[in-house]
């Protein structure tokens, strides 16, 4: 039997574990590029249109990056209260600082990306998914390793957002997660301050990145460890967040002040149930920190995801 739709024949597949992954079929690949540290295609794919894909992993896809990136931002900014100075480290995609701007009382937001090429990538080919938020001009941008900009750096931030790449062993983030520079990234935060951090999946059979993230929170001294996780259909999986807070944590925000803030941000994914939803944990998952041993990634032991 002859089928028409030859296309089907090519198909990006993306391994998410060492037994499984995913794979949808390509429309198009628009632009591919080896950088200096690391392999970026833009491409359509399947039912999830427009895609950045970095080192094989996809990154964003435009149906539904909304739900990862409101959660990454928009729970510690809204524990925070009212920031003004955030500092995103990674976020070369431009959604990252596109969910910031969507708050008035952020007057400076610095960028601290390592690959100039994902910026000008995604300035030039994602624009319609950023929203052109490189040229907010509340944006400072700093090509830099993010873990040497945070290091050389005298300046506090009200909020600071690690949106960076998984740490993949050989790959340019994973000396991001480590006890030492959450102890450095605690320092640069203002007195009630919050770090919010991508930290790969959450599912039962799969917690061990979130409890060592979570344990090496706590042993670098933050009050208050919290997590989040919400379902990216693109990724087919749960992605998980965790949240390092010197002061209030995101279950201390009454359901008051989410209807008051929500009123002011536009959103498609997190509402004030919402908001209460993704901070609430899966009882697996409490009965995992509670049984942990602790396991704390540090920079003689980092800690890698396949």
């Amino acid at each position: 039997m002859q089928i028409k739709d030859r296309s089907r024949y090519k198909f990006y597949f993306d391994w998410t574990d060492d037994s499984s992954g995913i794979f949808y079929s390509i429309k198009n690949i628009i632009f591919s590029k080896q950088t200096q540290y690391q392999y970026i295609e833009v491409a359509e794919l399947g039912n999830i249109g427009l895609c950045l894909i970095i080192d094989g992993k996809i990154q964003i896809s435009e149906v539904d990056e909304f739900i990862y990136h409101e959660v990454l931002v928009h729970i510690p900014l809204i524990t925070f209260g009212e920031p003004r100075n955030v500092l995103v480290i990674g976020g070369g995609d431009g959604c990252t600082i596109r969910e910031v701007f969507k708050y008035k009382t952020v007057k400076r937001c610095v960028m601290v990306d390592i690959d100039k090429d994902v910026v000008e990538i995604s300035k030039e080919y994602l624009a319609k998914i950023n929203r052109s938020s490189f040229f907010d001009p509340r944006l400072e941008l700093v090509i830099e390793d993010g873990r040497k900009f945070v290091e050389g750096t005298r300046e506090k931030f009200d909020v600071i957002i690690i949106d960076t790449v998984d740490p993949i062993e050989y790959g340019p983030s994973y000396m991001l997660f480590t006890k030492e520079f959450m102890e450095t990234v605690k320092s640069k935060l203002t007195d009630n301050g919050i770090v919010s951090i991508q930290s790969n999946i959450l599912s039962p059979g799969e917690t061990r990145f979130l409890v060592a993230m979570y344990k090496t929170l706590e042993k670098a001294g933050f009050n208050k460890v919290s997590s989040a996780s919400a379902c990216v259909n693109s990724f087919m999986l749960n992605w998980a967040f965790i949240f390092g807070s010197k002061g209030r944590a995101p279950e201390d925000v009454s359901y008051d002040e989410l209807k008051s803030k929500f009123s002011e941000i536009d959103t498609k994914f997190l509402t004030p149930d919402m908001f209460k939803a993704v901070i609430s944990k899966p009882k697996y998952l409490e009965d995992r920190l509670k049984s942990a041993d602790d396991q704390i990634i540090t920079d003689e032991k980092p800690l890698f995801v396949f």
